[in-house]
C-alpha cells in the first residue's frame, strides 16, 4: 500500500513538472482528506447565483479594506510629502516607484502563489498542507529580501542614471535606505495573512491593518513634520509600521485564532523539498503584478523629463490609480481562494458556474471605480497636493485614468480566476505582451514624442 501511494504521488509530481496541470488537477500530490470531510466536499446542486454572490461579498469586503489600508502607508507618505512641498512630493514619487519595483509588487506577486496552493490544500481536506506551503513561502521570501534590500541600498548610484533632476535622486535615495528596515515586515505579512485567508478568515489581517494604519500616520507626522526629519521621517514611520504588522498577526493567530492551528503541523523538513510548484507560481504571479505596476512606474520616471510639476501630478495619479486598482485586485483574491477551494474539493462544474457570475461582478466593479474617479477628480487632487498647478494637471488627466480602471478591473478578474486554476503563466504572458509591445510604448510616444536620432 505504501509503495502504491508513493508511485501515485511521484506520477502526479512528474505530471506537474511537465506542465500537466489542468482545471481538474490540484497541485497537492495525493493529499489526504480530513476524516470529517469524506468524498466530494461540495454539493454542486446547492449552487445559486445569490448565495455565491453573498459569499464573495463576505470575503471580498474585508479584503478590499485590507489592501486599501495596507497601501495607505504609501498614501500617507505621499500626503506628508505633498505638505512638505512639490520637490518632496516628486522625490516621494521616485522613492515609492523604486520601492514598488522591485519590492512590494514582487512580494505581492510571490504571495499570490499561496492563494492557489493554500486554497487547494484546504479545499481538498489536506489541512496541514496549508502550513507547509506557508513555511516554504516564508523561506522563499527570506531569500528574495536580500537582493531587493541590497538594490535599495545602492539607490544613490542607480537613481541618477534614470532621473534627470539632480536633487531628486539624493532625496529619494535617502528615503529608500531608511525604508530597507521595513522590508521584512511587509513581505512576511503578505505571506502570513494567507494562512488565515485560505481558511476563510479575511478579518484578522484587516484588524491588524486597522491597528497599524493610525500608528503609521502618527509616526510619519511625528518624524517628518514635528521632529523636522522631512522625507526620511516619513520613511522611518512607514518602516516601523510595516514591521509591526506581522508581529501583531502572529500574536492574534497564536492567542486568539487557535481554531486555525489544525492547519499548522509544526515546522517540518518537508518545507525544504518540492519547491517546484511554488517557485513556478511565484514567478508567474510576480510577473503579472510587476508588469501591471511597472507600467505605472515607467511613466512616472519618464514624466521627470517634462518637469517637476508634471512629475508631482503623475505621483498623484499613480497613487490614486494604485489605490483603486486594489479594489478589483482584492475581489480577485477572494475569487482565487473560492475557485481554489472548489477545485481542491473536486467541484469543477460549480467552479465553472461561479466563474460566470464573477465575470459580471468585475464588469460592474470596473464601471463603479471608473465613475468614482471621474466624479471625485477635484477632491482627490486637492487631498494630495496644495500646489494649484499640480492639482490642475492631475484633474485634467483623471478622465483617462477612469477609463483605464474600468477595463483593468476586468483584467484583474481574469487574472484571479486563472490563479484559482494555477494558470498564472497564461496571465503573465498576456500582460507582458499587451503592456510592453503595445501600451507602454504608445504611452511614451504620446507623452514624449517619437524618438529622434540626435
Amino acid at each position: 500500500m505504501s509503495t502504491q501511494r508513493t508511485d501515485t504521488s511521484n506520477r502526479r509530481l512528474s505530471s506537474h513538472g511537465h506542465g500537466g496541470l489542468n482545471e481538474t488537477s490540484p497541485l497537492l500530490p495525493d493529499a489526504p482528506r480530513s476524516h470529517d470531510r469524506p468524498g466530494k466536499l461540495y454539493d454542486e446542486g446547492a449552487f445559486t447565483w445569490k448565495s455565491e454572490f453573498w459569499l464573495m461579498c463576505r470575503s471580498a469586503g474585508p479584503l478590499i479594506i485590507t489592501y486599501l489600508l495596507q497601501y495607505s502607508s504609501n498614501v500617507i507618505t505621499t500626503i506628508v510629502a505633498g505638505r512638505l512641498g512639490a520637490e518632496d512630493l516628486a522625490a516621494a514619487s521616485i522613492s515609492l516607484t523604486a520601492m514598488a519595483i522591485p519590492g512590494f509588487a514582487l512580494f505581492e506577486g510571490m504571495a499570490t502563489a499561496l492563494d492557489t496552493l493554500c486554497a487547494q490544500a484546504y479545499g481538498s481536506g489536506h489541512r496541514t498542507g496549508v502550513g507547509l506551503h506557508i513555511q516554504r513561502m516564508l523561506l522563499l521570501i527570506a531569500v528574495a529580501i536580500v537582493p531587493v534590500g541590497a538594490l535599495w541600498m545602492c539607490a544613490p548610484w542607480i537613481l541618477p542614471l534614470v532621473v534627470r533632476q539632480e536633487f531628486l535622486p539624493v532625496k529619494a535615495s535617502a528615503f529608500l535606505r531608511v525604508s530597507v528596515a521595513g522590508l521584512p515586515g511587509y513581505a512576511f505579512f503578505e505571506a502570513g495573512k494567507r494562512f488565515l485567508q485560505a481558511q476563510g478568515d479575511f478579518n484578522t489581517a484587516l484588524l491588524v491593518l486597522v491597528l497599524c494604519a493610525p500608528v503609521n500616520a502618527l509616526l510619519s507626522w511625528l518624524f517628518a513634520i514635528k521632529l523636522g526629519m522631512g522625507l526620511q521621517g516619513a520613511a522611518l514611520g512607514q518602516a516601523l509600521a510595516n514591521n509591526l504588522r506581522p508581529i501583531l498577526l502572529l500574536g492574534l493567530i497564536v492567542f486568539f485564532r487557535k481554531w486555525s492551528h489544525e492547519c499548522w503541523g509544526g515546522w517540518s523538513r518537508s518545507c525544504l523539498r518540492e519547491w517546484g510548484p511554488m517557485v513556478r507560481l511565484s514567478v508567474a504571479g510576480s510577473i503579472v503584478i510587476l508588469a501591471e505596476w511597472m507600467a505605472f512606474e515607467i511613466l512616472c520616471v519618464s514624466t521627470s523629463y517634462i518637469g517637476t510639476e508634471y512629475l508631482a501630478a503623475q505621483s498623484v495619479l499613480v497613487t490614486v490609480a494604485i489605490i483603486m486598482w486594489h479594489v478589483p485586485f482584492s475581489i480577485s483574491i477572494a475569487v482565487t481562494t473560492r475557485i481554489g477551494n472548489l477545485i481542491g474539493g473536486g467541484a469543477v462544474q460549480l467552479a465553472r458556474r461561479a466563474a460566470v457570475m464573477y465575470s459580471i461582478v468585475f464588469v460592474g466593479a470596473g464601471l463603479l471605480v471608473g465613475t468614482l474617479l471621474f466624479v471625485l477628480r477635484n477632491e482627490l487632487a486637492f487631498i494630495f497636493s496644495k500646489d494649484s498647478a499640480v492639482r490642475e494637471i492631475a484633474t485634467g488627466s483623471m478622465f483617462t485614468v477612469s477609463i483605464f480602471h474600468t477595463l483593468d478591473a476586468i483584467s484583474c478578474g481574469c487574472n484571479g480566476m486563472m490563479r484559482g486554476l494555477a494558470r498564472q503563466s497564461v496571465s503573465a504572458w498576456v500582460v507582458m505582451l499587451v503592456n510592453y509591445l503595445g501600451a507602454v510604448p504608445l504611452a511614451l510616444w504620446l507623452e514624449l514624442g517619437a524618438p529622434t536620432s540626435s
